[in-house]
């Protein structure tokens, strides 16, 4: 019996032949993942010219199916193409394409429409990219947008219309046949929701980019919408952009600005939130960092660090004195996280974020006219700018040692009050031992604070455990004497919580006043001293 020989010329016959099956099936599978654009209605009358803009996955080919429409490019401009010369297939490589559209009266028949498809063609793989309506003739659609003085001028049927960011940009339509507005982008909004037309009747409609998707906002976006009869024997469509938004606004999401403490390691964020009355609401605490996200033009934003003296003065970061220990890291789709590093003293941040237009203007000298303060006229000083720090303050905080809870110095006193800047601050208390009003008041938690000088209506709140009257009860002291109300000056408990101290702006404090706050059994427990400015 013959036996049949394995060679190594088999072997590699076989091993080229497994090869080939696996690229065949590797093959099957790119095609297989073909993503086709969506596909869009078209419509224009003879002798006009139309914008498709696709994004293509793969290298294509457009084809069309009619005659009547054919394809414009760089090698056949419209004015050969009135000649005879047009293109009926065009190919081109993978990416965003805008190619442009001719539209003839070849074959026309008077008050018929007529529909031809243009086809796209990738990876062997074909589908329908556009449905291009020839308009049935004697239908007129016009649009207008506002001139000089707010003149209404005629929009060219090659020319875009342009959708506004924050505000609606105004146009009017008239047609001599009832219309609707259709097919139109994604990222666009009309004002009201839709538009609808009545036969030689004009109608005003405003559009914008679409409210509450950045991932639209911050971006260029172009496209087409569809002025359409309802008998469907007419569809104009007219190019509609969107330029993005204001190159100096921005908007973030995350948390507030406001009252933020940053643990001396630099790994404890935490931010208190109060009420309306002073009230202490909630805690809130991040580990390592801080998550905002930011919407601006095309991603494009920068940090501005500044650190305040305590003595009144700033340091920013865009100075020759760089500002290195706070940072932000960039990640997709405007994400930031704020992160601080380690410190063994107290100090004071500010972390801003602008727009590259906006931050290329103050970057140039933080402290000049386009900077980023301006002038106190009351004080003479210069302040962080309020517009800034109402729209691009993503955090104001002071890094400092954590008291411990429970301790007799966290027991004492908590003192907030807005500077002149309307930043809510915490007032820096200094313990008195001075022996004669520790023996008077027979108690060592006696603390005292300067007036602040802001120079304008001064209030602050002491914030108490428990309840007034029954948990504790205060009386107030000046010179020895119980100290009065008036227009000018006044203590008051809101709440049964919160002492509140208001001082109006043209009191000058010239005695020390006393805060004494007692137990349930009328016995001195702890004592706040004001005492005037220096």
């Amino acid at each position: 019996m013959k036996k049949n020989k394995f060679t190594l010329g088999w072997f590699f016959i076989s091993l080229l032949m497994a090869f080939a099956v696996t690229a065949c099936d590797d093959e099957d599978d790119n095609v297989a993942t073909v993503t086709f654009p969506e596909k869009q209605t078209i419509g224009g009358a003879a002798s006009e010219t139309k914008s498709l803009t696709f994004d293509a996955v793969a290298d294509w080919t457009l084809t069309s199916s009619s005659t009547w429409c054919y394809f414009i490019t760089e090698e056949t401009p419209a004015a050969k193409a009135a000649e005879g010369v047009k293109e009926y297939s065009i190919s081109g490589k993978a990416g965003k394409q805008t190619v442009t559209i001719g539209i003839s009266d070849e074959g026309q028949d008077y008050d018929n429409t007529t529909v031809a498809s243009i086809t796209i063609s990738m990876n062997g793989q074909e589908a329908v990219l556009a449905e291009v309506t020839r308009n049935a003739t004697g239908r007129t659609l016009k649009l207008y947008k506002k001139g000089e003085g707010d003149a209404w001028v005629e929009v060219d049927k090659d020319e875009a219309i342009e959708a506004g960011y924050s505000n609606y940009i105004t146009y009017k339509a008239v047609a001599n046949f009832p219309f609707a507005a259709t097919n139109r982008p994604e990222w666009l909004d009309i004002e009201g929701g839709a538009l609808v037309g009545a036969a030689n009747k004009e109608v005003e409609f405003g559009i914008k980019v679409v409210d509450g998707h950045p991932e639209f906002s911050k971006y260029e976006q172009i496209g087409n919408i569809n002025f359409q009869d309802e008998e469907g024997k007419s569809i104009f469509t007219y190019p509609v952009n969107y330029k993005g938004m204001d190159p100096e606004a921005m908007s973030y999401t995350g948390p507030s600005q406001w009252n933020w403490n940053v643990s001396l390691d630099g790994h404890t964020f935490t931010q208190t939130s109060t009420g309306v009355s002073g009230t202490e609401e909630s805690t809130s605490e991040y580990r390592n960092f801080v998550e905002y996200t930011i919407t601006a033009l095309n991603d494009d934003f920068e940090p501005i660090f500044v650190e305040k003296y305590q003595e009144g003065g700033y340091k920013v970061s865009t100075d020759s004195e760089e500002v290195d220990w706070m940072h932000m890291k960039k990640y997709d789709n405007g994400k930031v996280r704020i992160t601080v590093d380690e410190s063994s003293e107290e100090r004071t941040g500010y972390v801003f974020v602008f727009p590259k237009a906006l931050y290329e203007k103050i970057a140039e000298n933080a402290f000049g006219d386009n900077g980023l303060f301006e002038m106190n006229p009351e004080t003479g000083t210069q302040e962080l700018k309020y517009a800034y720090t109402e729209n691009n303050l993503l955090m104001n905080f002071v890094q400092k040692d954590k008291k411990e809870q429970g301790t007799e110095e966290e027991e004492a006193f908590k003192v907030t009050y807005y500077d002149a800047t309307w930043n809510q601050v915490e007032a820096e208390l200094t313990k008195v031992t001075e022996e004669d009003l520790v023996q008077n008041y027979n108690t060592e938690l006696i603390y005292s604070m300067p007036l602040p000088d802001t120079n304008m209506g001064f209030s602050c709140d002491v914030l108490m455990e428990g309840e007034n009257g029954s948990d504790w009860s205060f009386e107030v002291l000046q010179g020895g004497d119980k100290f009065e109300d008036s227009d000018e000056h006044s203590i008051t408990c809101e709440d049964g919580k919160i002492l509140t101290i208001y001082f109006k702006n043209t009191y000058t404090l010239e005695q020390e006043i006393h805060i004494i706050i007692k137990d349930q059994n009328g016995e001195n427990k702890k004592v706040l001293i004001i005492t005037p400015k220096q």
